[in-house]
């Protein structure tokens, strides 16, 4: 009888405990939304006035890794996504065209945003005019590191970008 109490005590604690215990992060292949968090990274959308775009901003470009790195201060809300603009007036496509032609993959620490729940910003550039790119903003209010990874066919032409983003303190 005794084995039987001890038994049935020690399966209560075990499901006590599991009760208790923390839900399992998000799986790496999980698509990442707005409002996720990744780390201490938020990932959501942005406005023209209040973020920074990878357009403006420079990077410089390991060779040996082809992994541009960026450092911004920390609260920079940067926004991730690459640009396509008509540097061709002559292709007879306006940036419309293009926009919805072309082809985007955006990693985050190896997990695939779901792009279109973000949607598209234009933006007007001082050297390339008006740009588009998805609405896709990181921010961290701590000092760290983010790695992330563009993919885009434009007009039939593939580019790939990996970058890491060093956020530090001021």
């Amino acid at each position: 009888m005794k084995k039987i109490i001890y038994l049935t005590l020690i399966m209560l604690f075990v499901i006590v405990l599991g009760a208790c215990a923390k839900t399992t992060p998000q799986s790496s292949d999980e698509m990442i939304n707005p409002g996720d968090k990744i780390g201490d990274f938020l990932i959501n959308t942005g406005d023209n006035e209040s973020v920074t775009f990878l357009a403006n901003i420079h990077c410089p470009l390991d060779q040996s890794t082809g992994i541009k790195s960026c450092e911004l201060p920390v609260g920079t809300k940067l926004n991730v996504s690459s640009c396509i603009y008509d540097d061709n007036l002559n292709s007879g496509k306006n940036l419309d065209e293009l926009w919805s032609e072309s082809t985007f993959a955006i990693l985050i620490e190896g997990r695939p945003v779901n792009l279109q729940p973000f949607g598209s910003i234009d933006i007007t550039h001082s050297f390339l005019g008006k740009i588009r790119q998805w609405n896709v903003v990181i921010v961290t209010d701590k000092p760290s590191k983010i790695a992330v990874k563009n993919s885009v066919v434009v007009d039939g032409e593939s580019f790939e970008y990996n970058f890491i983003m060093s956020f530090i303190a001021p």
